[in-house]
């Protein structure tokens, strides 16, 4: 009777010891593997820069160079050299989501070059993406843009796999203060890996309006083609010529952005944060220098 008692109490704990690790494998897997489409993982287009995520990644027409992975068109305003580094040590509260990167871009007198590296995962499920952007801008009004990315997935015991993919973008300054942008992302439709996964497909299309000169809003339609539209919605402005406020919205899923930069002459430092209703808080940190 003894024995019987602690065998129920032994294995009534380990049930409740591997539920709880259960739900949380599931919580990374579905994450892992896109099934919410703000995922980090299966190259989701959501790891940026805190620049980015503090208005809530609404930069389909934005001049902003971190946002090339959305729209390379976006690097062809830049008029100097530019790096940056940012760093999300736990996308919703889980380290084995951390990701990374680093950005660069390159003016020449006709055109501008950028190489972005991008990673995220641990040792069990790594993601990298590798990106050379070009772009050019035409009378100071239209810019267009392409990147070529080499994608690469190692899953621990399962191997590894790369592919190449595409994208392609421009933006037009369609009246005063009123910029309208449009990226189609992957439009080679790459695959990866032996069953052929495909990697996101995605449009995006948008809006900015400079408010007044230290303020924008902007507001983008995305497309996923797995998933339903989503709405980002974001805004920046400047209350003092060293600090930059931000603060964003997206729909499907339902996400609140927020964060800050700050400039000291060449040095910019940006955080962000950004809620999830099921996954909780995702935080970003990131330095860029423009010299």
């Amino acid at each position: 009777m003894f024995l019987s008692r602690w065998r129920f109490i032994f294995i009534r704990c380990n049930i409740k010891t591997f539920a709880a690790a259960f739900k949380r494998v599931l919580l990374c897997g579905a994450v892992a593997f896109g099934v919410w489409n703000d995922a980090v993982a299966g190259f989701e287009r959501v790891v940026h820069s805190p620049a980015l995520w503090g208005k809530g990644l609404a930069t389909a027409a934005s001049r902003n160079t971190e946002a090339v992975m959305l729209n390379p068109a976006s690097a062809a305003g830049m008029p100097s050299y530019y790096a940056s580094v940012f760093y999300s040590p736990s996308p919703f509260d889980l380290s084995q989501l951390s990701n990374g990167g680093i950005t660069a871009v390159v003016p020449f007198p006709s055109f501008v070059t950028g190489l972005s590296i991008l990673s995220s995962g641990f040792s069990l499920y790594r993601e990298f993406t590798g990106t050379a952007t070009v772009a050019k801008s035409f009378f100071g009004t239209l810019d267009v843009g392409a990147n070529i990315s080499v994608n690469h997935l190692s899953i621990a015991r399962y191997g590894s796999a790369a592919t190449l993919s595409f994208d392609v973008g421009t933006s037009l300054e369609i009246i005063n203060d009123v910029r309208w942008g449009f990226a189609f992302l992957n439009c080679t439709r790459s695959t990866i890996g032996p069953t052929h996964d495909p990697l996101p497909q995605i449009y995006l299309t948008g809006f900015e309006y400079s408010v007044m000169p230290h303020a924008t809003a902007a507001v983008d339609l995305v497309k996923d083609v797995r998933y339903p539209f989503s709405i980002r919605a974001g805004t920046q402005f400047s209350p003092h010529e060293i600090l930059d406020i931000r603060f964003g919205v997206s729909s499907a899923p339902s996400r609140y952005y927020a964060g800050f930069g700050i400039r000291v002459m060449s040095l910019y430092v940006d955080y962000s944060v950004a809620t999830h209703a099921e996954l909780g808080l995702t935080h970003d940190i990131g330095i860029a220098f423009q010299f």
